[in-house]
């Protein structure tokens, strides 16, 4: 990410020169490789749920601003706050864990939390299937993948059974023991449906929105979104701070919403 300076075999000294004036040469040979010369990368570390919408969002960036890259890396939020903690060379941390972008701000890695997005918990089914609802779920024969306690899909859909428990109590002890893999990321908890290897799936909104043959049932509404908390790295690029405020920008609001995801309240309050 960052750039190297060389000099280019014109640019050499062709004759001896007395130490002052060599090390005055060098400075003007060198003032050309500032970082005014070259074109900033931003390096956006994000969490995988948002290998859909984020290219087609960064997109729109780079065409408002065209003097800058944006370069995409996609993995856990876990995993990606402990490579940030080694000193992964980024530059705006996206988590859909908050706790993993709290770790960096504890740690004085990063700064400016922001909440750009947020994902509602649903049940995937094939469009196919004729379980309309979680009554239907609970009477069939099926297998459930949800996903580990320790990650925010499987903390939701614990919070939701425990509200449908509310309401409906021998419909979520049917669906609790029906569930048959509990995995580490949304991502393989979505493939188990895709795969065959599960009938349903707790994941989000935008992982149906971007599947095709799938539909969603709904949860009880007390369940609480997931927010998308964006930080600062510390030694960011100066662009990564105009890609944050970009996220919050109508446009990026936008299309986050294309792809099943609800707006930020501090892009709807930006408007």
């Amino acid at each position: 990410m960052r750039a190297a300076c060389r000099l280019s075999p014109s640019r050499r000294l062709r004759a001896p020169l007395p130490a002052l004036a060599v090390l005055g040469v060098l400075a003007l040979l060198l003032g050309g490789c500032g970082d005014g010369d070259r074109e900033p990368t931003v390096t956006i570390a994000a969490a995988s749920s948002l290998r859909h919408v984020l290219p087609d969002i960064v997109a729109g960036f780079e065409r408002a601003y065209p003097g800058v890259e944006v370069e995409l890396r996609f993995a856990g939020s876990q995993v990606l706050a402990s490579q940030i903690a080694e000193g992964a060379d980024d530059d705006l941390f996206i988590s859909a864990n908050p706790l993993q972008a709290a770790r960096l701000l504890d740690a004085g890695l990063a700064a400016r939390p922001t909440v750009v997005t947020a994902n509602v918990l649903v049940v995937a089914v094939p469009e196919a299937a004729p379980r309309r609802s979680l009554r239907d779920l609970a009477l069939a024969d099926v297998r459930i993948a949800v996903g580990a306690p320790s990650v925010p899909v499987g903390l939701l859909s614990r919070i939701a059974l425990a509200w449908v428990e509310q309401q409906q109590p021998e419909t979520a002890e049917a669906l609790r023991d029906k569930i048959a893999t509990e995995d580490p990321s949304v991502r393989i908890v979505l493939s188990r449906l895709e795969l065959g290897e599960a009938d349903a799936a707790f994941v989000y909104a935008s992982d149906v929105a971007v599947s095709d043959g799938l539909r969603a049932i709904l949860l009880p509404p007390q369940t609480p979104p997931n927010e998308y908390v964006a930080v600062l790295i510390e030694g960011a690029e100066p662009a990564a701070g105009e890609l944050l405020a970009w996220l919050l920008s109508p446009n990026a609001q936008a299309i986050f919403g294309l792809y099943g995801f609800l707006p930020s309240v501090a892009g709807v309050q930006a408007r």
